[in-house]
């Protein structure tokens, strides 16, 4: 790692060091902030020093802070509530691709989901197509037939019916390699790319038989690197119906300690 500090234009505000996750940076007697070169190692590059730093002095790992995005003020509460209660899922999709260019800049929205320790090793298959979406849904049904599991759907299915994939065009499947906090890490990410989508005009369902149907394990038309595990998976695609009003929804149980 790097870590290097403009002296001509730090304050020695110490913001670097309160905000460092793990507790790194120290302050210098000049009062300019440092890593111990013992302690660099620990650092999950997290990029909290340079995002908090009001003068832009501080720069990880090589990036100058000018490239860096400036944070715009806090989106005002309205719009943040309206995000939350509009997003739908969708069951109902416009038969055609979404196009790469639009899913990679959703994916790089992903990518700003946090992960547990900063690993950051969520990873993402993109089955974009409806016949590339129909192989893997004949996979799933072979599997679901062999298992046991959700037979109407299957009977569905071979009767041109699909009520597993509901019809969309793009499959996106999140890996990562197989540890405790990883189904966590990839659901989070999965979260992320719903809310995002809506933005570009698409839509998304979980699609959850697919997971339970791969715990037995993966066909062969899913291919991800080896030691990683399937967590999540959403349909995506456009959205065939246009939602206009929000539905309500039961108050949640709270207790107040």
């Amino acid at each position: 790692m790097s870590f290097t500090v403009d002296t001509a234009i730090c304050t020695s505000c110490g913001l670097c060091a309160t905000g460092c996750v793990c507790g790194l940076i120290a302050m210098n007697k000049d009062g300019v902030p440092y890593i111990a070169e013992a302690k660099q190692p620990v650092c999950v590059h997290c990029g909290h020093c340079a995002a908090v730093c009001p003068t832009g002095a501080l720069a990880l790992d090589g990036t100058n802070p000018d490239k860096l995005e400036p944070a715009d003020p806090p989106v005002p509460s309205y719009m943040v509530q309206h995000l939350l209660k509009t997003r739908r899922a969708i069951r109902n999709f416009q038969p055609q691709a979404v196009e790469e260019s639009v899913l990679q800049e959703v994916l790089s929205l992903a990518a700003y989901a946090p992960t547990a320790h900063n690993a950051r090793e969520v990873s993402y298959l993109v089955i974009n197509g409806r016949d590339k979406v129909e192989t893997v849904l004949q996979a799933a049904v072979r599997l679901m037939v062999e298992h046991h599991l959700y037979p109407n759907h299957t009977a569905n299915v071979r009767s041109g019916h699909d009520t597993l994939f509901r019809g969309a065009p793009c499959l996106i499947l999140i890996h990562a390699p197989e540890r405790i906090l990883s189904e966590t890490d990839c659901a989070t990410a999965a979260s992320y790319l719903e809310l995002a989508l809506p933005a570009f005009q698409l839509g998304s369902c979980w699609a959850g038989m697919l997971i339970e149907a791969c715990a037995y394990g993966l066909p062969p038309e899913i291919q991800i690197p080896q030691g990683h595990k399937l967590y999540a998976a959403l349909m995506v695609g456009r959205p065939d119906v246009k939602y206009v009003r929000i539905p309500e929804r039961t108050a949640p149980e709270i207790r107040w300690a």
